[in-house]
């Protein structure tokens, strides 16, 4: 633990002095937010949520979907840019040759990737809310267990693919192409939990979204703890 702290402090004050990814990722988060909810009609998400008839949709049921496809693309850039940090500064090189376990290795990067996308998580979705004209109370305390488990199952597979895909020539391609499809399950989640927060007030039956987010952190944790040896000497 103690050496997984080590490396997540690395990484945390190596950003303090260099400012190289979590701006990136909060100026790309606040854009995001601002074109996908300037989108919707002023007040739409306050409306009443229509009775469901064919070919209809209330906005407040795609509302979690445009909140956590710009967390995504923000956390994406991020990630991406994280990677690229240490491969540029050879700080992946040192690492490999230093007696450190590639799981705590993998831990600690996470770590850092997950800070990096809080913080952009806490200046995104208060945006989020007044840009879309939504009542703080429609969400909260309700969205920061959501929050918690999508936000770790997005550092641990974008940690992973960070490092898997640093030395492709195509790297910033490559990275939201192997992403995506993995945390599609995350982003359908808790797009699910936000927008049945804000019709119903509450998570009712949709709570079991949680046990698939929860799975999907411990699988994927798992499995960046075991593979990323050899991620990263590839």
């Amino acid at each position: 633990m103690r050496t997984v702290l080590a490396l997540a402090t690395k990484d945390l004050r190596a950003e303090a002095r260099g400012k190289q990814v979590a701006p990136v990722m909060v100026v790309f988060a606040m854009c995001l937010v601002f074109l996908l909810t300037f989108a919707l009609p002023p007040g739409a998400l306050r409306a009443p949520v229509p009775e469901p008839r064919a070919g209809t949709l209330a906005a407040r049921e795609i509302a979690g979907l445009l909140l956590w496809t710009s967390i995504f693309f923000a956390g994406v850039i991020g990630f991406g840019r994280s990677a690229t940090v240490d491969r540029e500064g050879s700080a992946a090189d040192g690492l490999l040759l230093a007696p450190v376990d590639p799981a705590a290795l993998y831990t600690g990067k996470m770590i850092g990737n997950l800070a990096f996308l809080t913080v952009a998580e806490l200046l995104a979705i208060p945006l989020f809310v007044l840009f879309a004209n939504i009542p703080p109370r429609s969400l909260l305390p309700g969205l920061i267990p959501v929050v918690l488990v999508a936000s770790l199952g997005l550092a641990a597979v974008g940690t992973l693919f960070g490092a898997a895909t640093q030395h492709a020539e195509a790297r910033s391609l490559m990275l939201p192409l192997l992403t995506f499809p993995l945390a599609l399950p995350v982003i359908l989640g808790a797009s699910r939990l936000t927008s049945t927060l804000l019709i119903k007030g509450e998570f009712g039956s949709e709570g079991r979204w949680f046990i698939l987010l929860t799975v999907f952190d411990v699988i994927f944790l798992t499995l960046g703890a075991v593979t990323f040896e050899f991620v990263i000497e590839e």
